[in-house]
């Protein structure tokens, strides 16, 4: 029996990670603490960001990993993601001709360089990662074959990056209809779900003042909307245990300059979290 069956056949521990762009660097902290504390998933549930950072641990749930995963993250910058254009900068990129302000190719370079495996079965333990369909726009699930296209998808931010086409449909960012899956979590029977969302979702924002704003806000709410309506409909028997944040101030998408600063920050406020957790429980 190979190392990922063995997870398959345990009680079940999900590790769902949910989408917040530049804000990923946070679950890499959070992830040191689980697996510090010897916490490891018999599987890994990912969007968006979310999604890249959860198919390394599933590939390799180890210390060691999430050691390579801090490196990767202290190492990106804006240009890898988001490469200058000789158009320049600036919110009209946004209403301009075309599907996307940006190309996918810095973020396909970004996922080949982190993925060290090319097949969701190849994994150490089940991983999933969604993706939103534009034909039918419900959540769409991957399991199974080459796993690039499906993490492209599921981080292709509407606007920001052009959709992905896989199979005959065209694919854009999970988080639209599903920014912190814990429900697939729900649906596979995992008894203790482990949510590391970088808290986004409910962290208070100032009044838009442009229509972009309003549009941000909206989409936010929505995320939002979704979270809380699952997190109020846990099955019975089922533990929910959601990891603490950090509060990342002002920060745009696109700066990844401080990556360091918030793995430091989320590793410690989960290991306080956990330690208290486990006494309570003891």
């Amino acid at each position: 029996m190979t190392i990922r069956n063995l997870f398959q056949h345990r009680p079940r521990t999900a590790f769902v990670l949910g989408g917040g762009g530049n804000l990923g660097a946070v679950q890499v902290g959070q992830l040191r603490a689980l697996l510090t504390k010897g916490i490891v998933p018999d599987v890994v549930i990912g969007c968006s960001v979310g999604a890249l950072n959860g198919a390394a641990i599933a590939g390799e749930p180890t210390l060691e990993e999430v050691d390579r995963l801090a490196g990767l993250w202290k190492c990106l910058g804006r240009e890898d993601i988001f490469p200058t254009s000789r158009l320049g900068r600036g919110p009209w990129m946004f209403v301009r001709n075309g599907l996307s302000a940006f190309s996918d190719h810095g973020l396909r370079n970004v996922i080949d360089g982190w993925m060290q495996f090319r097949l969701f079965e190849e994994t150490k333990v089940p991983f999933w990662a969604v993706a939103t369909s534009l034909r039918s726009g419900r959540e769409h699930w991957f399991h199974s074959g080459d796993v690039r296209q499906p993490l492209l998808a599921s981080t292709a931010l509407p606007g920001v990056f052009p959709p992905v086409a896989i199979d005959g449909d065209n694919y854009i960012d999970g988080g639209v209809v599903n920014n912190v899956p814990i429900s697939k979590a729900f649906e596979l029977k995992a008894k203790r779900v482990y949510v590391l969302d970088v808290g986004n979702l409910v962290r208070e924002r100032p009044d838009p003042k442009r229509p972009y704003e309003v549009l941000m806000h909206a989409v936010s709410i929505a995320r939002a909307s979704r979270l809380r309506i699952d997190q109020e409909n846990v099955p019975e028997g089922v533990q929910l245990i959601r990891l603490p944040s950090v509060d990342a101030g002002k920060l745009r998408f696109d700066n990844f300059s401080r990556s360091a600063e918030l793995i430091e920050k989320s590793y410690r406020a989960s290991m306080g979290f956990l330690t208290q957790a486990h006494a309570q429980i003891a």
